[in-house]
């Protein structure tokens, strides 16, 4: 999916309105917030004529394309420019270069909707996000870039329907954890075949320590902002992860990797590379910065150390989806020094947060004012209870199993009789599971308040856990089944009566291009507990 030159100069643009990118949180909701890299534009027919652009070499467009948290009118569409993706800045000169766009109603790109310009400023690595407006619900477009002598392949996008309909049929891909030294992303050839209408990614887009493995990605640990742009140029040149972005929006959130393994708020991992708060707040900031510039969000730029990320995305009355961050504002977990052990002391009391003050909040008021079928968490930690031992001497604190005053809160909320439906899209553990949320998690007879798909990873190695799965089935009634041996993808197909969850499996994700099938599958009823389909 990377670029080509560029044959026929025919085609016309027009300058985009504005530089602007709205803030966090729903759509809607929030004012828009100036930007040097980020520009909204609307469907027009007026055009003028693009300047030439600077003569590259070589193809600046070799990281792909993206598009991303689609709304029923509006889609954002992402590039970034990089003629050598691993060089020093991706091999850009430091100064900003102005990309053309086009989105047309079809896939030859005969029949052009909308057109524009968008500046790629150094400051921001070269990225682009152009939030485009005034599209039609529930509706295919596809798109390219194109500068100097060199276009995009083309892309495809789609809306979402319109607030007020219910969809017959939604199709949405879950991935998450692709360590790129430790596999094949064959998950992601595979997912670039299915007609998607949006691909969740729950985290660990990119990880801090790669080095040698089935594959190489010889960059040192990054500390810095040009260390995290490069691990991101690294990844995003991979051509599997680019068709997979290619052909259906993405709604993203992060975990752990995209800064440093495991840490929690503003606290550092045991021995980091940023061991005090004040270089680890300076990390996070790097950190946050590459993340957002690399990612087809609709966010402003971060500022500082914060950044922001939990937003809604709905699908009309079908689908109303929370996309949270369980990392930035969490309580840390001060009291085992590895992450498994007991509870701390005070993690049953109110302070004790997974999400924060501010997220619980907005969490909770729009869970209280959905009417949709479906209401979906896009989260990054099991949510589910995993008693690792008999009583409770080992809890993995990293989990939501770690602050269960938190998940009380999130239940009471959950299990209201006027929040349908429940379900839980889960990444970060490279193994899949499927469970119950219950009001009591070792009472096989507990009312199950909804359903949690945790999926297993595109890349990153699993077999660790493969060894405790059988122990942690039989203490916990609530789980219905587990694997680790094996990485993938989850389909899920939603429509107004079933929510269907297929695991899609890589056959062996050392050997590029081996088979991809389903495991198992999964079915929700409308108001009903999840069985084996």
């Amino acid at each position: 999916m990377a670029g080509s030159p560029l044959t026929r100069r025919s085609f016309l643009i027009v300058t985009a309105s504005g530089i602007v990118a709205a803030c966090s949180g729903d759509a809607t909701s929030a004012p828009p917030v100036t930007t040097a890299s980020t520009t909204t534009a609307a469907p027009t027919t007026t055009t003028s004529t693009l300047p030439p652009g600077p003569a590259f070499a070589s193809d600046p467009f070799r990281l792909g394309v993206a598009s991303g948290d689609p709304a029923s009118d509006s889609v954002v569409l992402w590039t970034r420019l990089a003629t050598d993706p691993l060089a020093p800045e991706g091999g850009m000169s430091p100064e900003s270069v102005t990309i053309g766009w086009q989105v047309g109603a079809d896939e030859t790109m005969s029949d052009i909707v909308a057109s524009g310009e968008a500046v790629a400023d150094p400051a921001f690595g070269h990225s682009i996000h152009v939030e485009l407006e005034g599209l039609e619900p529930a509706r295919t477009y596809w798109y390219r870039f194109f500068v100097g002598d060199w276009e995009t392949e083309i892309a495809r996008t789609r809306t979402t329907p319109a607030d007020a309909d219910l969809a017959d049929r939604l199709v949405l891909g879950h991935v998450s954890c692709q360590r790129i030294t430790q596999g094949y992303w064959t998950a992601f050839d595979d997912l670039a075949t299915h007609d998607l209408d949006a691909t969740v990614h729950c985290g660990d887009y990119i990880y801090e320590r790669n080095g040698s493995g089935i594959r190489t990605l010889d960059i040192p640990e990054p500390t810095e902002l040009a260390g995290y742009r490069a691990i991101y140029a690294g990844y995003k040149a991979d051509p599997s992860l680019q068709a997979a972005h290619a052909v259906a929006p993405w709604i993203v959130t992060w975990d752990d990797h995209e800064v440093e393994n495991n840490y929690q708020g503003d606290v550092a991992q045991n021995g980091s590379e940023t061991p005090d708060r004040e270089s680890f707040l300076a990390r996070r900031a790097a950190a946050y910065q590459a993340w957002w510039e690399n990612m087809p969000v609709r966010l402003a730029a971060p500022v500082g150390s914060s950044l922001p990320i939990h937003r809604g995305v709905d699908f009309g009355r079908l689908v109303s989806l929370s996309v949270l961050d369980t990392r930035q504002y969490r309580t840390d977990q001060a009291c085992a020094a590895n992450d498994v052990g007991p509870r701390c002391e005070g993690s049953d009391g109110p302070d004790f947060t997974v999400l924060g003050a501010e997220q619980e909040t907005w969490l909770s008021d729009r869970l209280a004012s959905s009417d949709a079928v479906y209401n979906v968490l896009q989260q990054q930690v099991v949510m589910q209870q995993w008693r690792l031992l008999p009583g409770d001497a080992a809890w993995n604190l990293d989990q939501w199993d770690g602050y269960p005053a938190a998940r009380d809160r999130l239940f009471d909320d959950l299990r209201s009789p006027d929040v349908r439906n429940p379900v839980v899209l889960t990444g970060d553990v490279h193994s899949s599971w499927v469970g119950s949320l219950a009001t009591d998690f070792d009472d096989e007879n507990a009312a199950v308040i909804g359903t949690e798909f945790v999926g297993t990873s595109i890349s990153s190695d699993g077999g660790l856990l493969e060894p405790i799965i059988p122990a942690v089935l039989d203490q916990n009634p609530h789980l219905e089944w587990a694997q680790a041996t094996r990485r993938g993808w989850t389909r899920h197909e939603i429509t107004p009566t079933e929510w269907r969850a297929d695991f899609r499996e890589v056959e062996d994700a050392t050997v590029p291009g081996t088979t991809v099938d389903v495991a198992t599958s999964w079915v929700i009823p409308d108001g009903g507990a999840v069985v084996r389909a």
